[in-house]
């Protein structure tokens, strides 16, 4: 081939990515490319030779552990090759020198004119000119850290393989392709600095990917190719019995009794059976992690679940608290101020309670003579602080019976009113009770302190009224009161006219209450065998373990020691209260009174808790034994307000509670219904007859029929 025939030189800078007018201009002292592997005639012929274009590998030896390869065309020239490994050092290719067996090369040398070694790769020596460095200011370097990091590796090199190791003897060049197989590895962490904008990563990876993701691209390794030919003895192909020879005369019988036949089954390449195995570990992997997530569930539900009972029971204990402290103030309150009945009791029993508490040191402390004075001194400070209640009690009834004089007036003034068509609240006013709002008005003016002239014209006005209402029985003394007022006033200088006035207020009272047309209707009545008086039914105590009504409410208080009403009323609204909760009409909670509640604590359950044996009547319950079954006497259980919630969450009575102690309560039980067995006889009657709806009516939804 001649120098015309040949291609250009620019077709080696293809694969380097080198524009042609880049390409160095070869000096014009340098002497002709000389191929090293020629001979001396081959030299001298190099014109008219042809030089086959294949790829070398080229290693640059920056110093003696620092070693670089590429793979260049070999008809590539050494200005070629120091343009291109200069760009990746980032140095000019002025500052570069390329030395072999210690002699500078030429620039305008090709690379297949340089020397080679046994296995045809070019081995340079690349070093930093010093003349170029002394005119430079900073110094470079060649940094194998720039060359690694902003420029990539070669593609495939050029492996030579000897003789000894070919089939047919004949060494060969293979030119091995290498693969960049990196996986892009997950961003764990890290920051930017934002000045030179680098990356540093906190924590790096090195897995790599996965098996089953591995695809097959024909891969021709040493492995896939090696085949080693294994003999192996198969068995006959049907089953008998052989002789087996120990020493010529005694024969050995095996026997196919006992052999097996293996099937083979699906083939299953080892690939297939890793993923299976793999398979498998997944399932399990996702199995544990799955329990692992609803444990987990579980267990913050359940740890919400506590933190909810926990926060109910202290916000149940605070206002428990709350309630006690409540009580404990109202009851200091009742005790300095008292107004009620049941006020005047709460005394009456703290007197009570005094008085045994005394008793009781008096007995430890004394014997005979001084025993007996302590008593005496005992029942003499009784006495005084019995008569102080009861001076008080007095004054209280006579300072609120002009407050419910008032009340009762007021009563009797307020038209009448029911539930009419569609709930519609109908109002009636009568003339009774338009009379009894006027006659009201004048009284509430006769109490009024008023001059002397003024009050005498109030007289005049007040007797011209009386003048329609002579059918009044006391009107003649009324009108007589009056007049003498109205004389007094007018000749006397000075006069007291209080108990004239104190008279009329009576009389105009009984007045108000008088009605002219309302005949007279006989009032159910009976006589306390106690008392000996015939008084109406709403003056007798109510009981529900009588049988028939015979002892007035002043006569029954009067046998039964002063106790704390209030404790027991209290207790008998928590009773109601959870029975309305548990929408129970037909319970017995609704027809028992105050009295019968005391009765059930102090009679049946002896005043304290079943349980803790409490004596605190504030904090006593009487709750259903059993959930299930409506409240009754005989279905019920003396226990403190916090017992009381603990019990209420039990499911299972029996396995509760001892078998000796459900025992206990059952006897307790029998005794109530003992007790209150005409309630047991009425709530038979009641069930059987269907007439439980008439408990706990709505007093609003009856009309006043009477008074139309």
């Amino acid at each position: 081939m001649s120098v015309e025939e040949r291609p250009p030189a620019f077709v080696c800078n293809v694969q380097l990515n080198v524009e042609p007018c880049e390409r160095p201009r070869q000096p014009p002292g340098c002497p002709t490319p000389i191929d090293s592997r020629s001979t001396e005639s081959e030299q001298q012929q190099s014109e008219e030779c042809c030089v086959e274009v294949e790829n070398v590998t080229v290693k640059f030896r920056l110093s003696e552990s620092d070693i670089v390869a590429q793979v260049y065309p070999n008809c590539m020239t050494l200005a070629e090759v120091k343009q291109d490994i200069a760009r990746k050092f980032e140095v000019e290719p002025e500052m570069l020198v390329l030395l072999q067996d210690g002699s500078v090369l030429c620039d305008s040398l090709p690379i297949n004119s340089t020397a080679l070694d046994d296995f045809g790769i070019h081995e340079f020596q690349l070093e930093l000119n010093s003349n170029a460095n002394a005119s430079q200011t900073s110094l470079p370097k060649l940094d194998l850290e720039v060359y690694f990091d902003k420029h990539r590796l070669a593609d495939f090199i050029t492996v030579h393989i000897s003789g000894e190791d070919t089939q047919d003897g004949q060494p060969k060049n293979v030119v091995v392709e290498i693969e960049n197989a990196a996986i892009v590895k997950p961003f764990l962490c890290g920051y930017r600095d934002k000045v030179s904008g680098k990356e540093y990563l906190d924590a790096f990876t090195q897995t790599g990917p996965y098996f089953d993701k591995i695809k097959y691209r024909k891969y021709k390794s040493r492995d896939t190719q090696t085949w080693e030919p294994k003999e192996k003895i198969l068995n006959t192909a049907h089953e008998q019995s052989v002789q087996c020879h120990l020493d010529g005369i005694n024969i050995m019988y095996v026997s196919a009794a006992n052999d097996f036949t293996i099937v083979p089954g699906k083939y299953q390449t080892f690939a297939q059976k890793e993923r299976a195995e793999r398979k498998l570990e997944k399932i399990l992997l996702i199995q544990r992690n799955w329990r692992r997530w609803i444990l987990w569930k579980y267990i913050h539900k359940r740890a919400a679940e506590y933190r909810r009972l926990v926060q109910n029971r202290e916000q149940e204990d605070e206002r428990y608290e709350k309630c006690v402290e409540q009580r404990v103030e109202r009851h200091r309150v009742v005790k300095q101020f008292p107004r009620s009945k049941d006020d005047f009791d709460l005394l009456f029993a703290e007197v009570a309670r005094w008085k045994k508490a005394e008793l009781k040191r008096i007995t430890a402390n004394y014997e005979g003579p001084a025993r007996i004075a302590e008593v005496n001194i005992l029942l003499d400070k009784e006495i005084q602080l019995l008569n102080g209640v009861e001076r008080q009690r007095n004054l209280v009834y006579k300072s609120m019976e002009e407050f419910r004089n008032d009340q009762l007036l007021k009563e009797m003034g307020k038209p009448i009113e029911w539930i009419g068509y569609k709930d519609s609240k109908i109002h009636m006013d009568l003339l009774s009770t338009q009379r009894v709002r006027f006659l009201t008005e004048i009284y509430k003016d006769m109490r009024k302190p008023r001059k002397r002239d003024d009050r005498l014209e109030f007289i005049r006005q007040v007797m011209a009224v009386l003048t329609e209402e002579t059918c009044y029985p006391n009107f003649p003394e009324l009108f007589d009161l009056f007049d003498r007022e109205k004389n007094l006033l007018l000749y006397a200088k000075s006069s007291d006219v209080e108990i004239l006035r104190k008279r009329q207020s009576i009389l105009f009272f009984d007045l108000i209450k008088f009605q002219k047309d309302k005949p007279k209707k006989r009032t159910p009545s009976r006589m306390c065998i106690v008392c000996k008086k015939v008084k109406t039914f709403a003056e007798f105590a109510i009981r529900t373990r009588q049988s028939h009504v015979d002892t007035c409410k002043h006569c029954y208080y009067l046998k039964l020691t002063a106790t704390e009403n209030t404790v027991y009323q209290s207790i008998l609204r928590c009773i109601h209260r959870d029975e309305r909760k548990r929408k129970c009409a037909t319970s017995f909670a609704f027809v028992m009174q105050p009295d019968d509640v005391r009765h059930i604590i102090d009679k049946i359950w002896h005043g304290h808790s079943a349980l803790s044996k409490s004596e605190n009547l504030s904090e006593l319950r009487l709750p259903r034994w059993i959930k299930s079954d409506d409240w009754a006497p005989w279905n019920c259980i003396c226990l403190t307000e916090r017992e009381t919630r603990d019990h209420y969450k039990i499911d299972d009575i029996d396995k509760v509670y001892d078998p000796k102690f459900i025992l206990h309560i059952s006897n307790l039980h029998m005794l109530a219904r003992s007790l209150f067995h005409t309630l047991a006889a009425v709530a038979i009657e009641f069930q059987e007859t269907g007439q439980w709806w008439k408990v706990g009516m709505n007093k609003q939804r009856s009309s006043q029929l009477d008074a139309v």
